[in-house]
């Protein structure tokens, strides 16, 4: 099943659309907008998510060893994580407004501090740097790492708790962390705002999918074709019908781990490489410079065009001399 499927083809799908999504709304530019392109990144997010829930927890069910998962998991997102940030922490200072004095000043350090611990929300912009964009954010998306990494942690904690139960306690478990983290969205978003609604543990209905998925895969994979079939239509009708989405993740979760394991022609497609993840890392403060630079204002579709191959070539460098040296040196080969 590990190596069986489609996961490193979404992946790098839901990497792209992220892209796209992200480019369409940071430029500002009307020549580009396109309704449905420009709602990829949110649901490009809950797939990855559904993703993790799917392999992270398969991961750790095969090792069950807390130091290898751990070491797996630091090597796997904390290398490009902190090239990113520190590289473009420096580097954006050739594109500031000011001088070399005033860029690295204590503003500097607190963002360069607040990203390294994963707290982007309290620093995302730098003082000085893209300050006539639609954001000044440097990278916007870097608030799903710290999700990701409460994920790691919410694992083992699941798995100890469930994994001596019978399979009907472990789902009913499960679909009440679901419901939980439905409700918890649903008021946060009502009485504070969506941005903490999306946030851990708000994003935990799409992570548990992925869990439930794994752990009903054999019953999952024998009638996977009718039950697509069934939460496709309740999620149409839901969507067009229903003012609050409650089988929305899991209809998701569905149609991706449907796709994962259907027979389209991708099943090696991560044989050069897994680049979705630095793809996500690098792209939003690419995007902004091409922003900032006017390049898409100029440009136009060229531009857009020139900044997705400058996305993918840095990407494909990072996977070769960040991402892939750190994971070779893994204690025991693991699937992300």
């Amino acid at each position: 099943m590990k190596n069986n499927n489609n996961f490193d083809f979404l992946r790098f799908l839901f990497s792209f659309l992220v892209v796209i999504g992200h480019s369409i709304l940071l430029s500002g530019n009307p020549e580009f907008w396109n309704g449905f392109f420009a709602a990829m990144p949110n649901f490009s997010v809950y797939s990855f998510f559904i993703i993790s829930g799917f392999l992270i927890y398969s991961s750790f069910d095969r090792s069950k060893n807390l130091n290898i998962y751990f070491r797996n998991r630091i090597k796997r997102i904390v290398p490009a994580y902190f090239f990113i940030v520190v590289t473009f922490a420096f580097l954006l200072y050739f594109f500031s407004s000011t001088t070399l004095q005033n860029y690295f000043s204590s503003d500097w350090v607190k963002y360069l501090g607040a990203n390294l611990v994963f707290a982007n929300f309290l620093k995302p912009c730098i003082q000085y740097v893209f300050e006539n964009n639609l954001h000044c954010a440097v990278n916007g998306s870097l608030w799903t790492i710290k999700v990701e990494i409460m994920f790691y942690v919410f694992v083992p904690i699941l798995y100890y708790f469930i994994h001596k139960k019978s399979r009907k306690s472990q789902n009913v478990i499960i679909i009440s962390i679901y419901f939980f983290s439905l409700i918890y969205s649903y008021y946060v978003n009502k009485y504070f705002n969506y941005e903490l609604s999306k946030q851990f543990p708000g994003s935990l209905k799409y992570f548990v999918v992925g869990i439930l998925l794994y752990i009903n895969f054999d019953y999952f994979n024998t009638k996977k074709n009718k039950i697509l079939i069934v939460f496709l239509f309740l999620g149409i009708m839901e969507f067009l019908y229903s003012p609050v989405q409650i089988i929305f993740a899991l209809s998701l979760g569905i149609s991706i781990v449907w796709l994962a394991f259907s027979k389209l022609p991708f099943k090696n497609f991560g044989k050069y490489g897994d680049f979705s993840y630095g793809m996500y890392l690098i792209h939003f403060p690419v995007i902004q410079i091409f922003v900032q630079e006017k390049i898409y204002e100029n440009y136009s579709f060229f531009g857009l065009f020139l900044s997705y191959v400058v996305i993918i070539f840095l990407s494909v460098m990072i996977w070769k001399l960040i991402e892939e040296p750190f994971l070779r040196k893994r204690i025991k080969k693991t699937h992300l």
